[in-house]
């Protein structure tokens, strides 16, 4: 991986990682259940967090502080997207998952592309840690849509028509 793409790579993320946190704050602030709104909060905490990381490798590798275009973050994959108190939890789930998806992949593939053994390591972290969010999130969207609910149900009947 060249030093150029390297940067590049970094750009995007960070872009993506600024834009899912907003994302996930301004749902936090729409979502009127406490403990739906936390579970935003953590999230948009967590790609704070993620943001912090490839910032500072940013820094490292290209030698000044990177600094936020808001245009450029507009632009990002989730970086404009509103939702309407109309257009509910699914839809900003679906929104979500979708994203820590993408994410989760560029970040195995910038770490196969990757020769430093740290940075590679950090890709891998970072890819991990989206998992979980698509796994946390998954987990969410089935529960609002009662996912599963065949298994709670007493006849197998059901199944075998």
């Amino acid at each position: 991986m060249t030093h150029h793409t390297i940067r590049d790579a970094l750009v995007r993320a960070i872009y993506a990682e600024i834009g899912a946190g907003n994302f996930y704050t301004h749902m936090a602030e729409r979502i009127s259940n406490p403990e739906g709104s936390r579970r935003f909060e953590e999230l948009a905490g967590d790609e704070r967090g993620h943001r912090q990381t490839l910032e500072g490798w940013y820094e490292r590798i290209v030698g000044e502080a990177f600094e936020v275009d808001e245009e450029a973050v507009k632009a990002s994959e989730i970086g404009d997207i509103a939702i309407d108190r109309q257009a509910g939890a699914l839809e900003a789930l679906d929104i979500a998952i979708d994203a820590e998806a993408k994410a989760r992949s560029f970040y195995l593939e910038q770490a196969q592309k990757a020769q430093d053994a740290e940075m590679r390591s950090m890709f891998e972290r970072l890819a991990d840690q989206e998992q979980g969010h698509y796994n946390l999130l998954s987990a969410e969207r089935n529960a609002v849509v009662g996912g599963f609910y065949w298994f709670d149900m007493d006849s197998a009947g059901f199944l075998e028509d």
